[in-house]
């Protein structure tokens, strides 16, 4: 009996009871400012002082609740002691220039509600993720490091012209009288067209397309213009495969996902179209792709001609851009590369909707900026868009969070192996060693810069 009482009171000197070992729920509070940016906190019971601030993709939906965490690693984040903060933005749909104040609003809501952070982490998924890129490259005084994940990193413009090419050369080469706009979308003081009808004439331009070998082949040619991946999802042959008719048929599933972009949202933003194929050559495009060959193949197995389809490209009617809407989505937004704070860029290598060459041309910005010791990437050997695990969610944060304390990248650990290393006890990470091929239609920050581009206001 003495020797279990000592015992007890050996276990209540330690704190080390049942009902202390449990651990302590996040404490949760959200609201909505004036202006209908809801912002949504989970606080830690052990906080390590560090705030995630979390920016969400495109969303239309109604209601537009706040998020302030991504699709995986959340929980995980705060058993790390992290700090999850994030907001709805005041606007639905691509609320870019909205989403980029109401997110330093909803810090400030929460440096109001539990104090001054010791350092603020921003990252974001998708759309969240250029918000994130404009996050740190506009407010360094406020983040201290941020991590886009899956995200439109090369830029608005950049990213809706290459998105234009494959669409207007599906167009143009399997049927140039379909009922769908490729730009145009938007009208002033026409109603928005129903979701609906737009999607069936998108479905109707692919069925057609998939119905033949000869429209399979042009379907490849738009695809590889576009840079869709090869493998941008498990029923895809993996990269290398000699089996035609699987690439095509992967090309098929991921077109309207990567191509078609909310187009009519964007354009009533701009005031117009911001994107062009005016001085595009697409059989230069098609070389620099680096699948002239498949292409090749595609195309020889459907009897046609791909010299003559490049030929018909080069004559067809071109599209030309609104210059005050460019300028419009260069503000909101085109990376300009100038970090004064450090970025690790997180994309799966199968990303069907935002190409993992945006990353490519982002980096390109930093470097001519001259912050390319800023600026870390990687890559997760994955399908599709922003499917992330949990460890691999945290080995990147708890990556750059070292970066911030220290002030100097640790090669090593930031690795493929060093990231996967770091996952371990949380779960299995697919980081691997990997560089993107060249974005091929890039553009920057600067008015002009773009091949094709004019800067004439009409």
């Amino acid at each position: 009996m003495a020797r279990h009482f000592a015992t007890l009171i050996a276990l209540l000197a330690t704190g080390a009871t049942s009902a202390q070992t449990v651990p302590q729920a996040p404490t949760h509070r959200e609201g909505r400012m004036a202006n209908g940016n809801g912002w949504a906190i989970d606080m830690p019971a052990t906080w390590n002082g560090t705030v995630l601030l979390f920016s969400h993709g495109f969303s239309s939906a109604p209601g537009n609740p706040p998020r302030n965490r991504p699709h995986e690693g959340a929980e995980q984040l705060l058993a790390h002691g992290y700090a999850l903060l994030g907001s709805s933005y005041s606007q639905t749909g691509w609320a870019v220039e909205q989403a980029v104040p109401d997110q330093i609003a909803a810090l400030d809501r929460f440096e109001e509600t539990f104090g001054k952070p010791r350092r603020v982490i921003a990252y974001g998924e998708s759309m969240g993720g250029l918000v994130t890129a404009a996050l740190v490259e506009r407010h360094p005084e406020r983040i201290d490091g941020a991590m886009p994940m899956c995200a439109s990193v090369s830029g608005a413009v950049a990213m809706e012209n290459q998105a234009l090419d494959g669409a207007w050369a599906l167009k143009m080469l399997v049927d140039p009288a379909a009922p769908l706009r490729i730009t145009g979308v938007w009208q002033p003081g026409a109603p928005q067209p129903p979701i609906r009808e737009e999607g069936a004439a998108v479905d109707a331009l692919l069925a057609k397309a998939m119905a033949s070998p000869q429209g399979q082949a042009r379907l490849a040619l738009a695809a590889t213009l576009a840079q869709l991946p090869d493998q941008p999802d498990d029923k895809a042959p993996p990269a290398g495969s000699s089996d035609l008719e699987g690439r095509v048929q992967a090309y098929g599933r991921w077109f309207a996902m990567g191509v078609f972009f909310p187009r009519w949202d964007q354009e009533r933003r701009a005031g117009g179209n911001a994107s062009w194929n005016t001085g595009v050559d697409y059989a230069a495009q098609l070389q620099a792709s680096g699948k002239r060959a498949l292409v090749e193949q595609v195309y020889a197995r459907a009897g046609l001609s791909l010299r003559e389809d490049l030929a018909t490209l080069a004559k067809a009617p071109r599209v030309s851009a609104n210059p005050k809407a460019v300028a419009y989505m260069r503000a909101n937004f085109v990376p300009s590369g100038r970090l004064k704070r450090p970025v690790l860029t997180l994309h799966t290598t199968g990303d069907g909707a935002t190409m993992v060459t945006y990353e490519r041309a982002y980096a390109d910005l930093v470097r001519h900026a001259g912050a390319a010791p800023m600026l870390r990437q990687a890559y997760v050997q994955a399908f599709g868009h922003c499917s992330f695990n949990t460890a691999e969610t945290v080995a990147g944060i708890e990556a750059l969070d070292r970066r911030i304390a220290s002030g100097r990248w640790d090669d090593a650990a930031i690795s493929a192996s060093g990231l996967n290393h770091a996952a371990e006890p949380i779960g299995k990470a697919r980081f691997v060693s990997y560089r993107p091929a060249p974005m091929l239609r890039p553009c920057g920050a600067v008015a002009g810069s773009c091949r094709g581009e004019t800067t004439a206001p009409r």
